[in-house]
């Protein structure tokens, strides 16, 4: 769901979109950026959801299921979801009929572990016994001619942590979580500095659609009857019910906790930040996320959108650029006073 891999899904003409249920959930929620503000600020008086009419088109596949799927009458076609380990609801598609197989990436983080992993899963069960070979592989190679060696997400939260650590405990500290990806930062910097995490009513809505049954996805109704999460980040970030009890998740609306102020923020850029991180009563850290490091002390590579999504959820900005032939016809229409 990171808008790289949106475009033209809002004019889309297709029988179906198969994907995810976290990324069916999230992208039916999703609003563009001047929209969102507007409303926030009360310009505008509805919100205003770029996919809202793809309901009936997006359709949901569970992960690691094989499902059949009918191309057309008696042309069917195996698909298997598996986690991709880039965003919520990210996955690779595993194509397969009788005699050929084909695995799509698209966006993936291949991590030891996690490779280690997907070769265990039952559904590979027989490639890895050599009964069957995939006969070709659409990798994810936006890195892949660059001299850059990817630091492991656990690398990178042990850098973090050890970083943060060396603050006094009256710190805030801002999260700039500009796309969808960073879920586990916010659950290791919640349970280290053990605060919850501020984020704004836009985050939070669209967090809400990734379990059921505890509060619907505007989080309008109370904590009770059973909840079903389509994503494992869920619980953890949103919270769950265990028996007549709902135990809270890291995310709040709330810039204070038990008579304290919420010490780890992600709240919206475009309206000036929270009154907690604007008026700084407190020392502000800001924790800007990187790509990975470069070795030998040669930098850093920031996030530029390739794999990332770019800034979905904290723009620096969201201007139309025109080019010649535009500016062209707007001087042909301009009249002199």
């Amino acid at each position: 769901m990171h808008s790289d891999h949106l475009v033209g899904l809002d004019t889309l003409r297709s029988p179906f979109v198969y994907c995810s249920a976290a990324t069916r959930a999230m992208v039916l929620r999703l609003e563009k950026y001047p929209c969102r503000i507007n409303f926030a600020k009360g310009i505008l008086e509805a919100r205003k959801q770029t996919y809202k009419h793809l309901k009936h088109l997006l359709k949901p596949l569970p992960l690691e299921t094989p499902t059949i799927i009918e191309l057309s009458p008696g042309n069917c076609i195996q698909v298997t979801l598996f986690d991709a380990n880039h965003c919520p609801g990210s996955v690779m598609f595993l194509f397969e009929d009788e005699h050929k197989a084909a695995l799509y990436t698209g966006d993936t983080r291949l991590e030891p572990w996690f490779v280690n992993a997907l070769v265990r899963s039952p559904c590979l069960a027989e490639y890895t016994a050599g009964l069957r070979a995939i006969d070709t592989v659409y990798l994810d190679t936006t890195f892949l001619e660059r001299d850059v060696v990817f630091q492991t997400k656990a690398e990178g939260l042990k850098e973090l942590l050890q970083a943060v650590a060396k603050y006094p405990p009256e710190t805030i500290f801002y999260m700039r979580a500009w796309t969808f990806g960073y879920e586990e930062v916010w659950t290791a910097l919640a349970k280290a500095l053990r605060s919850k995490i501020h984020v704004d009513e836009y985050k939070m809505r669209l967090y809400k659609s990734l379990a059921t049954g505890a509060a619907d996805p505007a989080g309008e109704r109370g904590h009770s009857g059973p909840q079903v999460s389509v994503d494992p980040m869920a619980p953890n970030l949103l919270g769950f019910a265990c028996a007549n009890a709902f135990h809270e998740g890291s995310l709040t609306m709330e810039e204070t906790y038990s008579d304290r102020p919420v010490r780890i923020h992600s709240c919206e850029k475009g309206l000036g930040y929270c009154s907690t991180v604007r008026d700084a009563t407190r020392p502000v850290v800001w924790i800007r996320p990187v790509v990975c490091r470069l070795p030998y002390g040669r930098g850093e590579v920031a996030e530029l959108g390739a794999g990332g999504g770019g800034e979905d959820l904290n723009k620096e900005a969201d201007l139309e650029v025109y080019g010649p032939d535009e500016v062209a016809r707007l001087r042909e229409l301009y009249v002199a006073p």
